[in-house]
C-alpha cells in the first residue's frame, strides 16, 4: 500500500460510522476538507446532541438533506440539518454504541496497516481515549514519507475526542513511531502541532 492511500484508509476508517449515519455517503478522500474541528457535542439529561459539520459527512455533496435525515432514522436516531451543519440526536447508550464502533474501525485500519508488507508497521496500540497512538515499526526498513501516516491517527483520535465531548481546544493526539527492537522514538509529533503548522 502506498503511503498515500495508507492515510486515504486511515481516514476513511475514522469517518466511516459517522458516514454511515448519512445512508452511505461517499467516504472522505482527503485530511484536507475532513477538518475535525467540525463536531461539537452537547449533553443533555436523556439526549446527546451532536454537530457534524456537513462537509465531513457528505464529502462530494451528493446526499439531500431528505437523505442524510432518512439515513440516521434508520439507525433509529433523529437528524436535522442547519446548513452546513448536521445535527444528530441519540441516546447516551446509542452514543456510547457509536464510540465503540469508532474503535473497532479505527483497530481495523491498524490491521490492515500492519498486515500491508509495502509498509515498516509492525504495531499500532492506543489508549482509551485515542489521545496517544504509538505506531511499531522495523527501524531497517521504516523511511521519513512513513511519518505522514499520523495524519491520519491526528484526524482519527480528533474526531472520537469530539464526539466524546471534548471540546476543539482541548484536543490534541500524540503519535510516536518507535523502532519495535529497541524502543527508540524515531519520530513523534501532535494533532495541535499540526494545527498550528497550518494555520489553523
Amino acid at each position: 500500500m502506498k503511503i498515500r492511500g495508507a492515510i486515504v484508509s486511515l481516514i476513511v476508517c475514522s469517518v466511516f460510522v459517522l458516514g454511515g449515519c448519512s445512508a452511505g455517503g461517499d467516504s472522505a478522500t482527503n485530511s484536507s476538507t475532513s477538518s475535525p474541528a467540525a463536531v461539537e457535542v452537547e449533553e443533555e439529561l436523556v439526549t446527546v446532541d451532536v454537530r457534524i459539520a456537513r462537509s465531513l459527512l457528505d464529502q462530494s455533496g451528493s446526499l439531500t438533506d431528505e437523505q442524510i435525515v432518512a439515513g440516521a432514522g434508520e439507525k433509529g436516531i433523529a437528524a436535522d440539518v442547519e446548513g452546513d451543519t448536521v445535527v444528530y440526536t441519540m441516546t447516551k447508550p446509542q452514543r456510547d454504541e457509536m464510540l465503540s464502533q469508532m474503535r473497532s474501525t479505527v483497530q481495523d485500519a491498524a490491521d490492515e496497516l500492519i498486515a500491508d508488507e509495502a509498509n515498516s508497521v509492525t504495531a499500532v496500540e492506543f489508549n482509551d481515549e485515542m489521545t496517544s497512538f504509538e505506531v511499531s515499526v522495523d527501524a531497517a526498513s521504516y523511511g521519513a514519507l512513513e511519518s505522514l501516516l499520523a495524519l491520519g491517527f491526528y484526524i482519527q483520535g480528533a474526531l472520537y475526542q469530539q464526539f466524546n465531548g471534548v471540546t476543539p481546544d482541548d484536543i490534541d493526539v500524540i503519535v510516536e513511531f518507535v523502532d519495535d527492537a529497541t524502543g527508540e522514538v524515531l519520530d513523534t509529533g501532535s494533532y495541535q502541532e499540526m494545527r498550528e503548522n497550518r494555520g489553523e
